[in-house]
């Protein structure tokens, strides 16, 4: 398969996992801002909570180092309601993986929120945290940060791809969220 092929594979495979809809972006369209981390920090009830989360998390400056080694990426679009709760962690590895083993590599994923891979993640009990405390994770293999947490600004990257995005007034409501996979 060539590289179009496997792109529009990995969409097809997104939408049939109860994705809403794709976008291939350039990562020159994924906006860190430091201030993104600052709202998980002072404000996620889920800081230091989960290794997926700060201080475990990329800061946005390695965020933006990393990033330079890719041109493009998916923008997997979610819905999500208090009745309707996706495993959007799990179709992003999928996703990841499906790329991974179709030749793309490098190929990284990014999720929105906080990880709900187990029910108590470990890092709860850490005191001192550290960059050896990730060891503690019990999923490693599948866990990945959000976007939010590694200083991706998801209102500004979704609204520079097209999407209408905007702040959740109410959690009774339908809203949007996002995930990232870094292509090539």
């Amino acid at each position: 398969m060539n590289l179009e092929e496997v792109i529009k594979n990995l969409q097809k495979i997104a939408v049939e996992k109860d994705a809403k809809s794709t976008k291939i972006i350039s990562t020159k369209d994924v906006f860190v801002e430091n201030w993104v981390r600052q709202k998980c920090e002072y404000g996620c009830r889920d800081f230091a909570r989960h290794f997926t989360c700060p201080p475990y998390s990329p800061t946005p400056e390695e965020t933006r180092k990393r990033l330079r080694g890719y041109k493009r990426a998916l923008l997997v679009e979610f819905f999500r309601s208090k009745q309707k709760q996706q495993n959007m962690h799990g179709v992003m590895y999928d996703l990841e993986r499906e790329a991974f083993l179709s030749g793309l590599y490098k190929a990284f994923s990014y999720v929105a929120g906080s990880c709900r891979i187990c029910a108590n993640c470990p890092a709860e009990e850490v005191e001192n945290p550290n960059e050896y405390s990730k060891r503690g994770c019990l999923y490693k293999k599948k866990a990945r940060p959000s976007m939010e947490a590694c200083g991706i600004d998801v209102y500004q990257t979704a609204r520079k791809a097209g999407y209408n995005i905007d702040v959740v007034k109410d959690e009774n409501e339908c809203y949007r969220l996002f995930g990232l996979l870094l292509l090539e």
